[in-house]
């Protein structure tokens, strides 16, 4: 398979996992950049044609890839490479990384102040706002 088609594959397959719409000639116009997008969230995307153990990563594409999530008004961006296996590996700053580490503890105790997901659904009004607010609070510091 050829280069490009493996590119169109794993785009596609990115776009479908996070919910977000492939870029329509991968940034070849000068205003929709990257390879997949998402309403915050911009992703060039690289693949080996071949499987490998290795993949070398470039700076520029890192500075490339922030510089047009900018331009494009999306609030991050992330690199996305596989190794030809059909997995996505993504490399993104410190600062993405911490802030979903702390979103995913902050609904994970939601969850557990909850009762955990197998209960039965809580209607809306009965939920204490500032509860919830306080367990989000507690887990972003």
């Amino acid at each position: 398979m050829n280069t490009r088609k493996l590119s169109n594959t794993q785009e596609k397959r990115i776009a479908k996992n996070i919910g977000g719409r492939q870029v329509i000639g991968s940034g070849s116009t000068p205003f929709l950049k990257g390879d997949v997008t998402t309403s915050d969230l911009f992703i060039e995307a690289k693949t080996k044609a071949v499987e490998s153990r290795s993949i070398t990563v470039k700076k520029d594409w890192l500075e490339k890839a922030k510089e047009q999530s900018y331009s494009m008004r999306k609030r991050d961006y992330a690199l996305a490479i596989s190794f030809g296996d059909g997995n996505d590996y993504y490399v993104i700053e410190d600062t993405l990384m911490e802030e979903l580490y702390k979103c995913r503890a902050a609904l994970e105790a939601i969850i557990d102040g909850l009762g955990g997901l197998e209960d039965p659904l809580v209607e809306l009004p009965d939920l204490k706002a500032s509860g919830v607010r306080s367990l989000i609070r507690r887990h972003l510091k």
